[in-house]
């Protein structure tokens, strides 16, 4: 608005109007808070998107759209939001955090959620992996990846600790609770905010939110599972699309 960044994004949420899959939309509440922490910190503070931005809220500046472009071959078109953030930087361009929300549906179902996951991290696989991006500029966006990819090992240490115990380590029992925490709250907060709008009077609905997106942890560590593991050995060069639409009812 003030002319001093080119680029800029904010909240998403996913909890406006009819809700079409209750299991994905409270999964996506993760993403919420994921939008007003991490986002909100690179695009306000350093103006750089460090670990990628989201496509569907993207408010450029024409000149500097056209100038980054979105045609970067079969490589830059999977995750074609996070391909551009990159190229942008750069460049030496810079961004900025967009005090105003996005509303838009999560997937209307589980095919659709996992193979958006999956092309997600296809996506990112394609352009951390990209020759055409120095690694000064995608060295923290590798590393959310590579952790990302490594979540079928790190959730095995559900089953795995009880039955190989280590020796106490305190300053690793530490750091363990504290990501496992931050993750919890992830999902509490990203409720709260995206069903603000519907418990206003009735803070009994909001309990009931909050207990359902702790019931779909699960669920959503499972899908996030299994995407990673068919993202790495599928064809990284399809795109899926993800409905959004669904047909009127004529009555």
């Amino acid at each position: 608005e003030d002319g001093r960044h080119p680029f800029g994004q904010g909240v998403i949420t996913y909890a406006n109007g009819e809700i079409v899959n209750w299991l994905t939309t409270l999964s996506d509440s993760f993403r919420v808070a994921d939008d007003m922490g991490k986002l909100r910190a690179q695009l306000k503070i350093f103006h750089k998107p460090l670990f990628g931005w989201k496509g569907s809220y993207v408010v450029t500046q024409y000149a500097a759209e056209k100038t980054v472009s979105f045609d970067h071959g079969p490589e830059g078109s999977i995750a074609e939001d996070c391909f551009f953030s990159m190229v942008a930087m750069k460049h030496g361009y810079t961004f900025d955090f967009i005090e105003g929300e996005m509303l838009e549906k999560s997937p209307f179902t589980m095919w659709d959620f996992l193979q958006q996951r999956k092309r997600w991290l296809q996506g990112i696989l394609l352009t951390v992996h990209s020759p055409n991006i120095e690694a000064a500029h995608k060295t923290l966006l590798a590393l959310s990846l590579y952790a990302w990819t490594t979540m079928p090992v790190t959730s095995l240490q559900i089953f795995l600790c009880p039955l190989f115990p280590l020796p106490k380590c305190m300053p690793f029992d530490v750091t363990i609770a504290f990501i496992a925490s931050i993750n919890l709250y992830m999902y509490l907060f990203g409720v709260v905010k995206s069903f603000s709008h519907r418990y206003r009077k009735n803070v009994w609905r909001l309990l009931f939110y909050t207990l359902g997106a702790a019931v779909v942890i699960p669920f959503n560590i499972a899908i996030e599972n299994l995407a990673v593991l068919l993202g790495l050995w599928g064809d990284k060069r399809q795109f899926f699309i993800v409905q959004k639409e669904r047909e009127p009812i004529i009555v």
